[in-house]
């Protein structure tokens, strides 16, 4: 495998395709590209629409594939503001692509045999496939999808990330090959000489202690240990410091642990969603999950300290598998970033100071990835997918 990358930033979309692609050609020559991931700012609006047409002759007869973002990872780069492209382009030897465009009524019920969704990718678990999905969040579930791709192929890694930058259903934008797509999502799976090994970093730090929901209804918690959440979060406030209290209103999430059997709960052990507020009127707490009662739950907050830690250990701990890493996607949450450490950049340069390879990928608005054996949709976090020749 040979990989490169690049970022373009330009006031209109066909100049930043130019300089990108010029970028590209620079480190992999002319000859043919396998795939060209694409990441596209939803700043050029409709210009978007001419993206397939614009990066045809760089992709030639290769797999072009992507989505538009808030913001861009690439070429050493992390723009979260300005209009641009990232392109990741890999000429790939013996690994195989499996490219689909899905819509939610195409995927089959959990409760189908696993042979239904063998039959939608036309190959079954003995491929030993690795997944990348990038779904649009106003008309797909990534999430209901994700729990189908686990139990229909045991063992296989899926990454991804949410489009961001769209208020209204069928204002997304997904590049399949020649084709754009409006709504629904994207689903490439490689096999053959070709892996993904995921890495997650949460990046947000507990206060106050677990608590058991003992009422809730939906998206809202209404009872914590019997207590209305109103009181509960009054009393963890009244323990924080000046600066932990200072950025109460902003960071605070809800992290929701996952199953297992635990005496104690650390790093790693809780789904991190995101607290929307309390209710004026019945004093629930809105939160981005549906929570079910007896469920154990513990309140967090994005911390920027905790997300470098966290990053550096899971990435020290990946890095060092054999065979090397080739290249990496990285999906990031849109409240990393800029806002969260106070520089642009920080989450790839991570990886790049422990391995000197292409990154490219987006801000999502939600990020996709194992964590404790099963796959979800995470808040607050980076999700690295690093490609590796498979071991023999």
């Amino acid at each position: 495998m040979r990989w490169a990358t690049a970022i373009a930033t330009a006031p209109r979309l066909e100049a930043a395709v130019a300089e990108a692609g010029a970028q590209i050609q620079a480190t992999l020559g002319s000859s043919r590209t396998d795939l060209l991931l694409v990441f596209a700012s939803t700043a050029y609006a409709a210009e978007l629409d001419q993206l397939p047409q614009l990066l045809g002759p760089l992709a030639g007869d290769g797999l072009l594939w992507g989505c538009q973002a808030s913001g861009l990872i690439g070429g050493g780069e992390e723009q979260e503001q300005d209009p641009g492209i990232a392109l990741l382009a890999g000429r790939l030897g013996e690994v195989t692509l499996t490219a689909l465009h899905l819509e939610q009524d195409m995927l089959p019920p959990l409760s189908a045999p696993r042979e239904s969704w063998w039959q939608v990718l036309d190959f079954g678990p003995e491929s030993g496939a690795s997944f990348v999905l990038l779904a649009d969040p106003l008309t797909f579930d990534a999430e209901l999808c994700a729990r189908g791709l686990d139990r229909a192929f045991p063992g296989a890694t899926i990454v991804g990330g949410l489009t961001s930058g769209t208020q209204e259903p069928g204002e997304a934008r997904l590049f399949a090959d020649r084709e754009l797509h409006r709504r629904g999502a994207l689903l490439l799976a490689l096999t053959g000489d070709g892996v993904i090994d995921p890495v997650i970093a949460q990046g947000c730090r507990p206060i106050g202690e677990p608590l058991f929901v003992t009422t809730s209804s939906g998206h809202q918690l209404q009872g914590l240990d019997g207590r209305g959440p109103r009181e509960v979060l009054g009393r963890i406030w009244a323990d924080l410091d000046e600066r932990d209290r200072a950025r109460f209103g902003d960071a605070l999430c809800i992290g929701l642990a996952l199953p297992g059997s635990r005496q104690s709960f650390g790093t790693g052990d809780f789904l991190i969603r995101n607290v929307h507020g309390l209710d004026a009127d019945s004093g629930a707490l809105w939160v981005g999950a549906r929570i079910p009662p007896h469920s154990v739950v513990q309140f967090h907050l994005r911390d920027a300290t905790t997300a470098a830690r966290e990053l550096a250990s899971r990435l020290d701990a990946a890095l060092p598998g054999k065979p090397p890493a080739e290249a990496a996607l990285l999906f990031s949450c849109t409240g990393r970033g800029q806002d969260l450490y106070g520089i642009t950049g920080h989450d790839s340069a991570a990886l790049r100071r422990r391995a000197d390879i292409p990154v490219a990928g987006m801000f999502s608005a939600g990020e996709i990835a194992p964590l404790h054996g099963a796959t979800f949709v995470h808040a607050c976090s980076s999700v690295f997918g690093l490609i590796r020749r498979r071991a023999c």
